[in-house]
């Protein structure tokens, strides 16, 4: 069990730091706008993948802690 909480915390950390390293005080990243060159789409979307990652990462962890919590409170 520890290893399960201790996996869901360090998705929260990895996610968090992604997330306030790279993103605190800018918007989301934008996909669809004309480059001039193929190259500039493939960067925004791997721009915008790193975003929604970091922001699944952080609920995924947090919805796991709230179930193992909710788990562990009806057994004892």
């Amino acid at each position: 069990m520890r290893e399960i909480i201790l996996t869901l915390v360090i998705l929260i950390l990895v996610g968090s730091f992604i997330y306030f390293f790279r993103y605190r005080n800018k918007e989301k990243p934008k996909v669809g706008v004309k480059r001039k060159d193929s190259a500039e789409y493939f960067k925004d979307y791997m721009e915008l993948k790193l975003y929604w990652g970091s922001i699944s990462l952080i609920v995924i962890g947090i919805i796991g802690l709230l179930a193992i919590g909710i788990i562990e409170m009806t057994i004892i």
